[in-house]
């Protein structure tokens, strides 16, 4: 069970442990989180502590996060040329691996890079993933971290050699 006042991720949003009470109904205990990047909208979220449904996990630890960056190298891209690559974004999305996110921003970014030096305009599906496994992963990595966003795309940037 989760303590109040501990970061947790919910479905795909890193959120903070406000309370946990009973409901009056069913008399099940709830966590009642609060999303850290909510944009200043005070949005709860109630969920049963059972967490049946799988939706509720912890952040990874800054040692996970550092065996992520020595593993980004070897995390395969998707097959580019299958027509269906967008349903295996979608598939990606849905498991909450962070190896899943990586692997969607280094097959978009890579599609749109070929793309670009050829002339060619960036794909907004592509970019649409892109962008939306970057968010993912960077706010969940930037709690640990104690970064911003930015200073967490920042890292992981400088920490693989990159420049941006």
């Amino acid at each position: 069970m989760y303590k109040i006042g501990e970061k947790v991720i919910y479905k795909t949003e890193v959120c903070s442990v406000k309370e946990i009470k009973k409901n009056a109904l069913n008399k099940e205990m709830y966590y009642i989180l609060v999303p850290i990047f909510s944009g200043g909208c005070e949005t709860t979220i109630q969920v049963p502590t059972s967490n049946k449904a799988g939706n509720v996990h912890e952040l990874l630890t800054k040692e996970e996060i550092e065996q992520l960056v020595d593993d980004i190298p070897n995390i395969p891209v998707c097959d580019m040329n299958d027509i269906l690559v967008k349903k295996e974004y979608e598939v990606l999305l849905k498991t909450n691996k962070p190896s899943d996110l990586v692997r969607i921003i280094k097959t978009t970014y890579l599609k749109n890079k070929i793309r670009v030096e050829n002339n060619k305009k960036i794909s907004s599906v592509d970019d649409s993933y892109f962008h939306e496994a970057e968010r993912i992963l960077y706010t969940q990595l930037s709690v640990v971290l104690e970064k911003t966003v930015d200073e967490t795309r920042a890292y992981l940037t400088q920490k693989l050699g990159h420049t941006n």
